[in-house]
């Protein structure tokens, strides 16, 4: 899945340690909905998460790796959407310290480089 979407942020406001935060909260949230969903049948996992500015874009990439007992009643893609829209709904929550009235600037997210067992 990717997406592009226009929060209009200043970046140049936002620090390294800011950058951790947020990948902290999208990992934060997407464990969460994980653990709810899958709960037992969950074995392992394990997220990934860069993020970075780049020519005036935040570039958010997520890659998950899924280990859990599946029954034909559960579609892991739909459980993966639903946890990353979780997750970017969270780190918009918090890039709105960030927003500005006057600059335009695209959050790019990359992600789900799903991987099942």
């Amino acid at each position: 899945m990717k997406s592009s979407r226009v929060l209009n942020l200043d970046l140049n406001k936002m620090r390294l340690e800011d950058l951790a935060q947020l990948t902290h909260i999208i990992e934060d949230e997407m464990t969460k909905h994980l653990n709810e969903v899958l709960g037992l049948r969950l074995t392992d996992f394990n997220i990934t998460i860069g993020a970075e500015v780049k020519e005036e874009e935040l570039i958010i990439s997520v890659d998950v790796e899924v280990k859990a007992y599946f029954t034909d009643n559960l579609n892991l893609e739909a459980i993966l959407d639903s946890a990353l829209r979780r997750a970017f709904n969270a780190a918009e929550q918090f890039l709105a310290r960030y927003r500005t009235s006057n600059k335009h600037v695209t959050v790019n997210s990359e992600s789900c480089n799903c991987n099942s067992r």
